[in-house]
């Protein structure tokens, strides 16, 4: 990820075996300062090369309705009592899409070189080639949803459930009423065209939505005016949807809690800014949109730092607890995605970059994510969690890929940006660009200091004969389960 980096800033429950879906390098020791926290040191280089974007794959959500292409069925409650789940509300990036022309190209060859925050030049070679666009997909839009369900034949001897709607802004329905006379009515058990699509995208309690339209149609143009409109330390649970388009805004989410963000769908709408280290004076001050607000969803949203190859460039930077994203994209070099403090879960989603793209002190879970190299660099991952913190970024099954620039066996797993950096990869798919080594050092930090360890792993570059001392038993990948990396906290995107 980094070249070194000095960070000021504000630093579930569903058991399964989780899995993930993201040589030695040479690395310098340039200082960043900014609004993170604790004085660490983060270093590296990056290698840039050409390469041409490639589409996110994705898949259709559930069948909560009848699902527009892509669509993604929301959580409906049949007429005779038991709810049908229609879906994991919000569809995936489909694999068809036409490669998107987000973010600023990035210079063919161009080392990452930032002179003005003290940036030593990369030891690595630059890779030649044309420039590379960000990595879009088209993806699915988000299904309307379908007719509301009439529900199954009444139960013997009893009297049917009122057949739960869906609530406004993505509450819950009651579901169906226990009938009388003898036992719950099974009509209705599965709702499979009741409900729109988007009832699942926001935790149930809604209790207000408001609309975000560039072109005026809803209540304001930009999003950081919609989330001011909301009082600062307010706990309401609210709803906002953002309607498609680009907002290019440095975007601010804090003080208030229970908030749902909506997009149309993750290719169309997208959170902008264009900042890097040394135009923000900093890696945290560089991140398009922070999200410090605890209780905080986000789902169908591109997450996107526009500034291009070259420097420390955030996308997001988190430190809230219990943040939770579905079907979002996190574009960028390096340094995209900073789960700096706090709890996240992240799934179905897609992350892009060069070096560190997914890296922070936090405890978050990626899960069925596609984690893509665009470029060449040193390692996917750069943890630095507190020897105090028992899970820090955990990938869950999902597959590591790149774009055919990028060399084979040249991109590490993770490299730890903190001396006890947490980094876990559990039956994920590796593309033949994983090096073998799997974790490198780090600004003096070694990987077998660190706690880093591998399960399961599948494809060209699971070749963990060259990293047997990381592997964990069948036993020890047991205890991977949501409720024990989160405790209380069952994400309600992972239901």
């Amino acid at each position: 990820m980094h070249q070194a980096k000095s960070i000021v800033g504000s630093w579930r429950s569903v058991p399964f075996v989780v899995a993930l879906c993201c040589v030695p390098l040479a690395c310098s020791s340039p200082t960043e300062s900014g609004p993170g926290s604790g004085g660490s040191t983060k270093g590296g280089n990056t290698t840039p090369s050409s390469g041409g974007s490639t589409n996110a794959s994705g898949s259709t959500g559930g069948a909560g309705g009848s699902a527009a292409s892509g669509g993604s069925g929301g959580i409906v409650f049949g007429t005779g009592g038991s709810a049908g789940l229609g879906g994991l509300g919000g569809s995936k990036l489909d694999s068809g899409g036409s490669t998107g022309g987000g973010g600023a190209s990035s210079t063919g060859g161009a080392t990452n070189n930032d002179g003005a925050a003290g940036r030593d030049v990369g030891a690595d070679s630059a890779q030649t080639g044309g420039s590379t666009g960000i990595d879009t997909a088209t993806g699915g839009k988000l299904g309307n949803g379908g007719t509301a369900s009439s529900g199954g034949a009444i139960a013997s001897g009893g009297t049917p459930g009122t057949g739960g709607a869906t609530g406004t802004g993505g509450k819950l329905g009651s579901g169906g009423a226990t009938s009388t006379g003898g036992g719950t009515g099974t009509g209705g058990a599965t709702g499979t065209g009741g409900g729109t699509g988007s009832s699942a995208l926001c935790p149930p309690g809604i209790t207000q939505t408001i609309t975000v339209a560039k072109d005026g149609s809803g209540q304001f143009t930009t999003v950081q005016a919609a989330v001011n409109s909301i009082a600062s330390g307010s706990s309401t649970h609210t709803r906002i949807d953002i309607k498609a388009g680009t907002y290019t805004e440095k975007l601010t989410i804090a003080s208030r809690t229970n908030l749902c963000l909506v997009g149309a769908s993750a290719t169309t709408t997208i959170l902008s800014y264009g900042d890097d280290n040394a135009s923000a004076g900093g890696t945290s001050a560089s991140a398009s949109v922070y999200i410090s607000a605890n209780d905080f969803s986000a789902a169908n949203l591109t997450f996107q730092n526009s500034f291009g190859s070259g420097s420390q460039a955030v996308a997001l930077r988190t430190t809230g607890q219990r943040q939770q994203f579905l079907n979002c994209r996190f574009v960028g070099y390096q340094d995209t995605l900073y789960t700096h403090s706090g709890s996240q879960y992240f799934r179905d989603c897609y992350v892009q970059g060069n070096t560190d793209y997914v890296f922070g002190g936090a405890t978050a879970v990626l899960q069925n994510c596609e984690v893509r190299n665009v470029e060449g660099g040193s390692a996917t991952s750069a943890p630095n969690t507190d020897a105090a913190t028992a899970y820090g970024i955990v990938f869950l099954g999902g597959k590591f890929t790149a774009v055919s620039s990028v060399k084979s066996n040249s991109v590490a797993l993770a490299r730890p940006w903190g001396a006890a950096g947490f980094a876990a990869f559990l039956n994920a798919d590796l593309g033949a660009h994983i090096a073998a080594a799997g974790f490198v050092a780090m600004s003096g930090n070694q990987p077998e200091s660190a706690r880093f360890h591998e399960y399961g792993s599948t494809g060209s570059g699971a070749n963990t004969s060259s990293r047997s001392s990381y592997q964990l038993s069948a036993s020890q990948a047991a205890s991977y389960t949501l409720a024990t990396i989160f405790g209380s906290w069952t994400p309600t995107y992972s239901q």
